[in-house]
């Protein structure tokens, strides 16, 4: 079986147990190993030896001279042959190989020999005399080997090529676990006893070397018979060959490396553990060396750093350069520091990669010293630690925030540690009790110090019954600032934190100053209750409701009233299930209009009382919030009556329209007429308005028995004011080129003012606040169609708008040469941008015009008077409030001097 070199170690060890000189040299007879015998008996330095030819070391020596020629025809003979004479022995270990012989130069017998230097002679003095001791001497030898080759835990084996023969030493049958000679040796054997997962691999080596006829080296592992061990061995051998060239033999050693395999493979596991170990946390083994400055970094200090593994040298500067600019120079002059000093390095500092990305990395390294306490390098580990800095940032951040919302909410953090009874507070809470801090003692009797009495023996019970129980502290107690006597609502709350026993170790809560809130909820509770009075008697029928389901929570007596129901055949039922909408689609349009979060305002519907009668209605609903709890608030108001008033005011109405029309002609050719007395009408208006109000007052302020004939000569008297106005206006747009003619300069806040002392002669009740116009503003154009689109506003503006509510008219002057006259009023109910846009058109009147009388002609007109003027009116509506805006060109007069 072909096996490798033994190494240096084996062959010292097997030299030095010869006694006499003995040296190893190879084909070439060149010196290998020797023995310190031999240096004596050559008389030479051992450094100067090594690789020279043997004959030329015994040529140069006094007392082998004579032999040396002798010997080296022994070397010559020993290597041609393959077998062992005289001095020379074969040694069956090789070296890269080459065969090796072991030459032996008995001691002290070299003077015996003749002076012509025959060494048979010697030879055969040897033998005769001295036998015995030779034969006495090679088995010493023979001990000495074996002894070296059990130490080494080896064996010899020997293979002839020609016959097939395998020879082992006694030692290889213990290496493979098998008693000498329990089994025939061959080829075969060695396989089998081979472990089977080496198998295939250990036959593949052994053809190879045999069919290319070279040295093999092999390692594998076998099964000791006996016990079911697994050992690890090494073969090792090289070829023989004859004169002529043919393989020979092949011998060689075996050797246990159980041990050494131990090793490699702990060394194996602890590197992959070690390995496992670094990238599981990111980090890196480096060294510097501080004498030759080379670094030494692993394969994970590389990516760290940014850079391709071993793509340049590591160095100092190639570290510096990966470090971001900002932290360069104090990270490197740290680390120069510490290795001047001999102190450890720690530092943090960041790297930047070459996609921009920037890491945070922490190195770690201590000083290594050599025998005399001088530093010689460093060794130390690199980690990243982005990702724990980005948790500091947000930690920083948690508490930057946790502070301001401690400090915005006026509240403070305690904690209370209950085995030592220690109290710590925040300044804030010290200052919430009214205190100056640390001016009492930290245990739980300063959670009392400053409670408000009526509150101190309550407070105390439920946070130590808390503390026993061992539940979170909740509670809500008054304090009295003993500096000014102040009375403060505070709010403690607390959680009980236990050690890693699982015992409760300690409380950590917080407090904070709720006096406001307290006093936020007292005004709470006090228009509650304003509200369930108003609701208890408001005229107006009202309910709540829950806004997911409708059902009917409560309802007030108007509303009882109004549908003729008990409050108990109602509750918790919705208006569907007990009939009261006439169309059930309106009841589904609620539904979908309160999912919507929206709210409807002034809305009609048709309801069902209990007796089945029909009840018309205006429906509102708010959203509103009663005891913490959101619910839908519905109001509605009867109709049924002004709705047939209404009806018959329509009809009248479109009567008058159709008249209208009819007289229009007539309208065109009395313009003229109607044009002399514009100026003049409105006076006779408001004398009747005034004397109608002194009848009202001596008839005791309303109190009189004909209240509706005057209601009808009010209502009269506004219809007289639009039906003139209008068929003023009408008139005078049938002619426009006529219109044109009249046009003159005009002062625009006389007109104003003109119009509002008119408007309010007719309607005293009503009150109009009007901002006076830049005296220097004029516009040009016809003063009595001017004057008919500002008292059409303004009489607009008292139909739609509550009667407690005021009437708004101002004039804006613009720097481009115009200026905007603003009518503003409160609006009955909403409208949409739509109905804003469609208010212009004629003949047209919007839902909310239901009670109040007009042709739908006013805005029409003014829109043409302004139109005719070159200018713009718009309608715009800002939450409740809506406003009409004319816009017109102005003349600008010099201001005076």
């Amino acid at each position: 079986m072909p096996v490798s070199v033994c190494d240096d170690k084996t062959i010292n060890l097997l030299i030095e147990l010869i006694q006499d000189a003995a040296a190893i040299v190879n084909r070439a007879g060149t010196l290998l190993h020797a023995n310190k015998p031999f240096f004596a008996e050559v008389g030479a330095n051992a450094d100067l030896c090594f690789g020279k030819p043997l004959a030329t070391l015994l040529s140069a020596s006094p007392l082998w001279s004579l032999q040396a020629e002798a010997i080296s025809g022994m070397v010559n003979e020993a290597f041609a042959t393959g077998h062992s004479s005289g001095m020379v022995s074969v040694l069956p270990q090789t070296r890269e190989g080459e065969t090796m012989l072991i030459v032996t130069l008995p001691l002290n017998r070299a003077t015996e020999s003749s002076p012509d230097g025959n060494l048979t002679k010697l030879a055969e003095a040897d033998a005769g005399s001295d036998s015995a001791a030779i034969r006495q001497e090679l088995l010493e030898h023979k001990e000495r080997i074996s002894f070296a080759l059990e130490a080494a835990r080896s064996g010899i084996w020997e293979w002839e090529a020609d016959t097939d023969r395998l020879m082992w030493s006694m030692e290889v049958w213990a290496l493979y676990g098998l008693e000498p000679d329990s089994r025939e040796l061959s080829n075969e054997l060695c396989v089998i006893t081979v472990h089977e997962e080496d198998r295939a691999f250990v036959r593949t080596v052994i053809r190879d070397a045999v069919r290319e006829g070279r040295a093999a080296s092999v390692e594998y592992r076998v099964i000791h018979p006996a016990d079911g061990s697994v050992h690890w061995l090494l073969s090792q051998g090289s070829p023989k060959y004859d004169a002529d060239g043919k393989l020979v033999r092949y011998i060689g050693l075996i050797t246990d490396i159980t041990e050494r395999k131990l090793v490699e493979n702990t060394l194996l596991e602890n590197k992959a553990r070690l390995d496992q170990a670094l990238e599981a946390a990111n980090a890196g083994i480096w060294e510097w060396n501080l004498k030759s400055g080379v670094n030494i970094w692993s394969d994970e200090v590389w990516r760290l750093y940014g850079l391709e593994p071993h793509d340049n040298s590591p160095s100092f500067a190639l570290w510096a350069e990966t470090i971001l600019p900002e932290d360069r120079e104090a990270t490197c002059q740290t680390v120069r520091k510490a290795s001047t000093e001999g102190s450890d390095i720690s530092i943090e500092y960041r790297v930047l990669y070459p996609d921009g990305s920037v890491h945070w990395l922490l190195s770690r390294g201590k000083p290594v010293r050599d025998n005399r306490g001088a530093i010689v390098r460093y060794l130390g580990t690199i980690i990243d630690i982005t990702r724990q800095k980005s948790l500091e940032e947000q930690l920083l951040k948690s508490q930057t925030r946790m502070a301001f919302a401690l400090e915005a909410t006026k509240a403070g953090v305690w904690e209370w540690h209950l085995k030592n009874d220690e109290v710590y507070w925040s300044d804030r809470i010290w200052r919430l009790y009214g205190l100056t801090p640390d001016s009492k003692p930290h245990n739980h009797k300063l959670c009392e110090s400053t409670v408000h009495p009526d509150d101190r023996e309550q407070t105390f019970g439920i946070v130590m019954e808390a503390a026993t129980r061992e539940i979170n502290i909740d509670i809500e107690f008054r304090v009295c600032h003993p500096e000014d006597g102040s009375l403060h609502w505070l709010a403690c709350r607390g959680k009980p934190q236990r050690n890693e026993a699982g015992e409760l170790d300690r409380y950590v809560g917080t407090v904070m100053d709720i006096t406001e809130r307290k006093r936020l909820d007292d005004e709470l509770r006090e228009n509650e209750r304003k509200f369930r009075s108003i609701f208890d008697n408001a005229p107006i029928a009202i309910a709540i409701k829950e806004i997911e389901t409708g059902r009917i929570i409560d309802v007030n007596d108007s509303w009882l009233e109004l549908l003729g129901y008990a409050p108990e055949e109602v509750t918790g039922k919705t208006g569907l299930e007990i009939g009261m909408h006439y169309h059930e689609s309106d009841y589904e349009a609620i539904l979908s209009t309160v999912a919507r979060r929206e709210r409807i305002c002034n809305k009609a519907f048709l309801l069902n009382d209990k007796s089945g009668d029909i009840v018309d209605v205006l429906y509102s609903t708010e959203f509103i919030e009663i005891e913490g709890a959101a619910v839908l608030l519905v109001m509605m108001v009867d109709i049924t009556l002004e709705k047939m008033q209404q009806q018959n005011i329509s009809r009248l109405e479109q009567s008058i329209a159709d008249r209208n029309i009819q007289l229009q002609k007539e309208v065109e050719r009395l313009h003229r007429f109607l044009s002399m007395i514009s100026h003049d009408y409105r006076t006779p208006l408001a004398i009747m308005r005034t004397n109608l109000d002194l009848i009202k007052i001596k008839h005791k302020m309303g109190n009189y028995t004909n209240k509706q004939e005057f209601s009808k000569i009010e209502r009269s008297i506004a219809r007289l004011v639009e039906v003139l106005e209008v068929s003023i206006q009408e008139s005078k747009m049938a002619d426009r080129h006529k219109s044109l003619v009249n046009r003159h300069q005009l002062p625009l806040a006389k007109i104003i003012k003109s119009q509002v002392d008119t408007f309010s002669g007719i309607w005293k009740e009503r009150k109009v606040v009007f901002e006076n116009c830049p005296e220097n503003v004029s516009i040009y154009g016809e003063e009595s169609g001017i004057k008919f689109a500002i008292f059409n506003l303004l009489d607009n503006a008292r139909k739609y708008s509550p009667e407690e509510s005021t009437i708004t008219i101002k004039c804006l002057s613009k720097d481009d040469n115009s200026v905007k006259i603003v009518v503003g009023n409160k609006l009955l109910s909403d409208l949409s941008e739509m109905e804003l846009e469609m208010f212009f058109e004629k003949y047209h009147r919007g839902a909310n015009t239901s009670n109040t009388v007009g042709a739908g002609l006013g805005l029409w007109l003014v829109k043409n008077i302004v139109t005719q003027h070159d200018g713009s009116i718009t309608l715009a509506k800002t939450g409740k409030r809506i406003e009409a805006t004319i816009t017109l060109p102005v003349i600008i007069d010099n201001q005076p001097d």
